[in-house]
């Protein structure tokens, strides 16, 4: 089974992953990069909206998929799910 790394870069900065993760394919790797993103999402704020991207490699370190943080698209869709939900509860409280 092939081990894909999840390297978290943006301009000015790289963390890289040194364990990887074992998976089928790269449409595993891809899905995992997916989960990865939703929980970086709960630890950031709008103060860390730079542009950050995670990069999926093999186990030769060859650039396989590079994978954006869409940072200013999810913190809109927070906004609109918290408005939701105070709609939902003023409508139904």
């Amino acid at each position: 089974m092939p081990r894909f790394y999840f390297h978290l870069k943006s301009k000015d900065s790289r963390i890289p992953d040194d364990s990887g993760k074992e998976l089928n394919s790269l449409n595993d790797a891809y899905d995992h990069a997916c989960k990865l993103i939703e929980k970086i999402w709960l630890y950031t704020d709008h103060d860390d909206s730079e542009e950050w991207n995670i990069i999926i490699s093999n186990d030769e370190f060859n650039a396989s998929l590079i994978v954006p943080i869409p940072f200013s698209y999810l913190f809109s869709e927070r906004r609109k799910l918290g408005n939701e939900a105070v709609r939902h509860q003023s409508t139904n409280g």
